[in-house]
């Protein structure tokens, strides 16, 4: 199976440590408003419910080809959504279409317009199960996750599915000690999905979260965050796994769904 090289430490370092998002000597850049109220000073109470995996077909993970003007680039993982009255959408980690992924350097979403052509993407359980687009939806903003977590997406209109799961999105982001799991295709043997804990304070604009058990992230950049519903909540990053328990990062609903919003209204 193709896997994509490990989401660079650097995130890793830049969320964990308090760094920042940003290289030294850049500016911020405005990030999309958030699509959900939260509460700052809201804390969780305590309990961890117990990881009781969703209901959610394991065959929704894909392997995305992407099609560029650099030649075909095998890199990460991707999943479908139902867009609320509109289309199905290819989802993804924007950072894949850049150095992580075996191109020849970083792009800016703006730039990407100009370089890939389209993706073909099969599920990880059932390679006859593919779908493709040659639609990539226009996000200027989107940048990859060493400048900024939240605008870290990539997405494709996507006529037909050919029977392939298509995910929804959840209604809200997770709060504090919520369950979230991470479904994806590791090097761990008959496995799919991994539980976690949202660890992140209430009002942080990105997912961060505990896992279980050791989990290895290669190629999982892109995967879905799932809630206890099988809803989807993120878009899968990155993580630290020497951390113990493994930390993973994820861009949340809360900032990625009105950036595709606003280029799909």
């Amino acid at each position: 199976m193709r896997l994509a090289k490990t989401v660079a430490a650097g995130l890793a370092v830049a969320l964990v440590m308090g760094c920042g998002l940003l290289p030294r000597g850049q500016q911020r850049a405005t990030a999309p408003e958030p699509a959900f109220s939260v509460d700052p000073e809201a804390t969780d109470d305590g309990t961890i419910e117990d990881a009781v995996p969703p209901s959610v077909d394991l065959d929704a993970v894909f392997r995305p080809t992407f099609t560029t003007t650099e030649g075909e680039i095998d890199a990460g993982s991707g999943f479908l959504i139902r867009w609320p009255d509109g289309p199905v959408l290819l989802l993804t980690a924007h950072h894949l279409l850049g150095t992580t992924g075996g191109m020849s350097r970083e792009y800016t979403g703006a730039e990407l317009a100009g370089v890939v052509t389209g993706v073909t993407a099969a599920s990880v359980d059932d390679e006859n199960i593919e779908v493709a687009s040659s639609t990539m939806v226009d996000l200027p903003e989107a940048v990859s996750s060493d400048v900024d977590i939240r605008r870290d997406i990539a997405a494709f209109q996507v006529a037909g599915t050919s029977g392939a799961t298509v995910l929804e999105l959840a209604a809200a982001p997770p709060k504090p000690g919520d369950r979230v799991y991470l479904l994806a295709e590791t090097d761990k043997p008959g496995s799919r999905i991994y539980p976690a804990v949202e660890t992140a304070k209430r009002g942080t604009p990105y997912l961060q979260f505990e896992y279980d058990d050791e989990v290895t992230l290669k190629a999982t950049s892109g995967a879905p965050i799932l809630n206890s519903d099988g809803k989807v909540v993120g878009i899968n990053i990155g993580g630290d796994e020497s951390k113990s328990p493994a930390e993973g990062h994820a861009n949340s609903i809360e900032t990625f769904v009105p950036l595709l919003r606003k280029h799909l209204s």
